[in-house]
């Protein structure tokens, strides 16, 4: 099962990924951790919603993009597509797998970087399973 974390615990997860090798076969359980750690701090309420502290920390955005129009701005790659492929959340703007197939996709064939490459073939593998697990 696929747990939902939030956006927060994602975030950290990334960060730690980045930093470090990590067994992917465990990330339930080390975003499960991270999210236990996010509550305790008071980054995090019991209900997975950013605290006061946390966006006085600067750990959570702030609602910085208002509008789609402001977040394609910041994210010049999105101009493209249009509206209906987004979607504003309590966690922000987030885009649907069309968008995201199609960006891993234009890195894959574009890099000349080998890391960015595998990046984009993971992505697109994992939109395969989330694409996969939905239809079921």
């Amino acid at each position: 099962m696929k747990i939902k974390y939030p956006q927060l615990v994602e975030m950290a997860f990334e960060i730690m990924k980045n930093k470090a090798p990590l067994n992917m076969v465990n990330a339930n359980e080390i975003k499960s951790a991270i999210y236990r750690e996010l509550v305790d701090e008071g980054a995090l309420d019991e209900n997975g919603q950013p605290t006061q502290l946390a966006f006085s920390k600067g750990l959570v955005d702030g609602g910085r993009h208002q509008t789609l129009a402001e977040y394609k701005q910041e994210f010049p790659q999105l101009k493209g597509f249009s509206a209906n492929h987004f979607k504003y959340t309590s966690d922000g703007w987030g885009f649907d797998n069309y968008v995201m197939r199609s960006l891993a996709n234009k890195v894959f064939k574009t890099s000349r970087n080998e890391f960015e490459r595998q990046r984009a073939l993971d992505i697109l593998r994992q939109v395969d399973e989330v694409e996969k697990e939905s239809k079921q």
